[in-house]
């Protein structure tokens, strides 16, 4: 029978909601500094590297993929494991997807995407270096909900994904957002960095200019407002669309976007500038309309002759063509603690984690190197008195019996009398032996 159990509710509720803040801060909603990814799309992309699905590879199913990450790694709803995916796969969200989508992933015009049952997926290339030598021991692994399966804790990253692809998330008390920036400028800074290991974010950002967001768009502040607040990890970044004019016949002009601020719908940007011509709020413009494909194209017409910066100029003010992103560098420490960080601060962190990786890869290349090169010592051993060897083996009754024999003869360990007793009888002959013989030399 259960005993009664007295307990306080302030104390219990306490208790058990820093358990879930803490629970939603490290597992779901703060991406990892090193790798810049947060738990679920870091077991996407390791699903998918187990699928062998590279971007070399045949497209496959997404629904597929999302039941190889929910069985196996991720106990959550599909729904939401699949709107990661799809994220990873927009290129109107991510700077550098890691994910290459066939079908509809959704669009800048807030479209969903298709249900996972008719999308396809597979890695993008630039993934190859987030997962390169993830079996090289490189990193820590860990056991999967069901402690059936392990999965990395973090993976090898090459690239320094959270600058370039930056990443969001509300968690309990505390929140992030890091904007994206261009990879060939974070890594110029980062090789900086390596040369100079006491410069300020000042010199790091004669190299990283500022955000450069997958949407385009210009970046309004000015120098001191960016270092200030790559600084202190928190600020206010101001984004404004592109346009330019276009001459028409009869010398007539239009305005032509060509690129909207991040993060803005595109149809209820365009519905807002409809909504100021229905109301003739801004006489000189008469019409607008979305030719856009690939790229941003939305055209407004308007009267002749019309001043084109003072329409413009409206616009920025009254519709999402102007809008702001809040900067704000909170992330997951390698200690897994909770932190706002400087541009500084995430640079060093990654430069540290690749040190790390690159020596834990040395480390098991060399473990491999010695452990090949001893049992090549076994080979030249036996290579010297090969007939030998072999009456032990045809005089022996079993193989543990040839096993001892070939051990004691030779003065050999286990392991390089096993590997000689799986050598096949074709490698016996003089090219195989001198092949060996010459593999131990370049050892």
């Amino acid at each position: 029978m259960l005993k009664e159990k007295t307990s306080d509710i302030q104390v219990e509720l306490e208790h058990r909601f820093l358990t879930y803040a803490l629970s939603t801060i490290v597992s779901r909603s703060l991406p990892d500094v090193r790798d810049g990814l947060k738990p679920i799309h870091r077991r996407i992309l390791y699903a998918m590297e187990n699928m062998g699905v590279s971007s070399a590879a045949k497209f496959v199913k997404s629904a597929k993929i999302i039941g190889e990450v929910l069985g196996k790694f991720h106990p959550h709803g599909d729904a939401s494991t699949y709107e990661s995916m799809v994220r990873m796969a927009q290129d109107f969200s991510m700077r550098y997807p890691l994910v290459d989508g066939q079908g509809n992933f959704g669009s800048l015009d807030g479209d969903a995407p298709a249900a996972y049952r008719y999308t396809e997926g597979r890695l993008t290339p630039i993934t190859t270096y987030l997962l390169r030598d993830l079996k090289k021991d490189t990193v820590d692994f860990r056991s999967n909900y069901d402690n059936t399966l392990k999965e990395p804790g973090v993976l090898p990253s090459r690239i320094p994904n959270l600058l370039i692809n930056g990443s969001s998330g509300i968690a309990v008390g505390m929140a992030c957002s890091f904007p994206s920036h261009n990879l060939g400028e974070v890594l110029q800074a980062l090789m900086s960095l390596i040369d100079h290991p006491k410069q300020t974010v000042a010199q790091l950002m004669k190299h990283i200019k500022g955000p450069d967001f997958p949407t385009g768009g210009i970046i309004l502040n000015s120098k001191t407002e960016l270092r200030k607040a790559y600084e202190s990890g928190s600020g206010t970044i101001k984004m404004r669309g592109e346009w330019k004019t276009e001459t028409l016949p009869r010398g007539k002009r239009q305005i032509v976007i060509t690129a909207i601020p991040y993060g803005v719908n595109k149809a209820k940007m365009i519905e807002k500038i409809a909504e100021i011509i229905i109301a003739k709020k801004l006489p000189p413009l008469l019409d607008v309309r979305d030719e856009s494909d690939e790229k941003v194209r939305v055209v407004l017409e308007t009267k002749s002759p019309a001043e084109p910066e003072k329409i413009m100029s409206y616009l920025f003010r009254h519709t999402d063509l102007e809008t702001n992103f809040q900067l704000n560098f909170t992330c997951l420490k390698p200690n897994g603690e909770p932190d706002r960080l400087s541009l500084l601060d995430l640079s060093r962190y990654f430069l540290d984690f690749r040190k790390e990786v690159v020596t834990r890869r040395l480390h098991h290349e060399l473990t491999l190197l010695n452990q090949r090169l001893h049992l090549l010592e076994g080979f030249a051993a036996l290579f010297k008195n090969l007939d030998k060897a072999l009456k032990m083996i045809r005089a022996s009754q079993s193989r543990p019996e040839a096993h001892d024999k070939i051990k004691k003869g030779f003065r050999l360990d286990d392991a390089q009398t096993a590997a000689i007793l799986d050598i096949p009888l074709y490698r016996l002959v003089s090219m195989e032996i001198d092949k060996i013989l010459s593999e131990q030399k370049e050892k």
